[in-house]
């Protein structure tokens, strides 16, 4: 079983070289680095203790059982980071409790013993039947709470982006939820394998922590690829976290009458000077060019429409595509042409949003009309 732990030591140190040589760092890119060095330390411990290491290094027994509780909170820290920017110091200290209570404990009934009596507790905990593990119980009580948490994180703040962006491809997080599906079904899965232990004697310990470690080694490829390639996005010139950017809704002092003259205004600023063709078109932008404060705007498209921003703006994109299909003198401009030319920057996001609207596809459209 050794080999995994040292191939989860290959993999978490490589992935900490690239995070703190990258020359701009995110504050999501540091919480991510020092997790990755917590997991060499983790997995250096474990390859301790399951190998004859540990008969010269007892002292080594035990330092390596806090840690399982550090990991899940990592994972919200890492997810929060992401969409606020951020980690407020109380949810930091009370996240670490677990892991400081199980190291504290540990410290006074384990830790302060003697090299020997530290080894011979070990080999008869292994003698056992089956062990149970106190930790293993709070882990999953982490999972059962920290992951919902993480998942409502990024779907706050995919409402919060909607509400400002007319396009959200390069600032979405399909991709951080990607990282959370894996998370859940990679620890999901370790807790049924741990679940059918306890039940039945057709597994063993061995087994359970061979298929705990390869999953999370697969978990950290994942994990990796995806965090590299997005964290960065902070950095980028369509930057959105919800700590500085925050839309909180407040009364405007709009009269319904007024609110909806600009509204009516609106939509005929949109039809007439079409402000959507520019894809980078935020309801900042669109409140100046109209003389409204962004909050005016947003009550406004929210009251009379029923849409965030970015639904009410793509809408428009849509009705500028179909009427361009039906212009023979458009047809030497694909389809994607003209969506790239109504202010979309993704393919599947206008053929979804297209189907949405008309309830066929955009190519069922045109050969309606020509």
């Amino acid at each position: 079983m050794e080999i995994f732990f040292f191939i989860g030591i290959i993999i978490s140190s490589f992935l900490a070289l690239l995070l703190f040589n990258k020359k701009k760092k995110s504050k999501s890119d540091i919480v991510f680095g020092l997790w990755q060095i917590v997991l060499v330390i983790h997995f250096s411990l474990l390859y301790i203790r399951h190998s004859n290491l540990i008969e010269d290094y007892p002292h080594f027994l035990g330092l390596d059982t806090p840690l399982v509780l550090i990991h899940i909170p990592f994972i919200y820290f890492y997810t929060r980071s992401v969409v606020y920017g951020n980690i407020r110091k109380k949810y930091l200290i009370l996240s670490l409790l677990p892991f400081i209570g199980m190291f504290f404990i540990l410290s006074v009934k384990f830790f302060i013993l003697p090299g020997d009596e530290k080894l011979m507790i070990y080999k008869s905990q292994l003698s056992e039947e089956k062990l149970y593990s106190i930790t293993d119980i709070i882990l999953f009580v982490q999972c059962f709470f920290y992951f919902p948490v993480c998942y409502k994180l990024t779907k706050v703040y995919s409402k919060a982006v909607q509400s400002k962006y007319s396009n959200i491809d390069r600032i979405n997080l399909k991709w951080l939820e990607t990282i959370l599906l894996g998370a859940t079904l990679v620890f999901g899965s370790i807790f049924i394998f741990y679940f059918f232990y306890l039940i039945s004697d057709d597994l063993n310990y061995t087994t359970i922590s061979i298929v705990s470690i390869v999953s999370i080694c697969v978990f950290q490829v994942v994990l990796g690829h995806y965090g590299i390639r997005h964290t960065s996005l902070f950095y980028d010139s369509e930057t959105y976290n919800l700590d500085s950017n925050r839309v909180k809704y407040e009364k405007t002092g709009l009269s319904e009458a007024l609110a909806k003259k600009y509204y009516d205004n609106l939509c005929e600023y949109m039809k007439v000077k079409k402000p959507f063709l520019d894809s980078e078109l935020t309801l900042t932008q669109l409140s100046e060019q109209i003389n409204l404060t962004p909050h005016q705007l947003s009550q406004t498209i929210n009251q009379f429409s029923n849409k965030n921003f970015y639904a009410f703006v793509n809408e428009y994109r849509i009705i500028e595509v179909a009427h361009m299909l039906k212009d023979k003198s458009k047809n030497n401009i694909s389809i994607l042409g003209l969506a790239y030319d109504a202010g979309f920057k993704s393919k599947s996001v206008f053929n979804s949003l297209f189907k949405n609207l008309h309830g066929i596809t955009p190519s069922q459209y045109k050969k309606t009309y020509q």
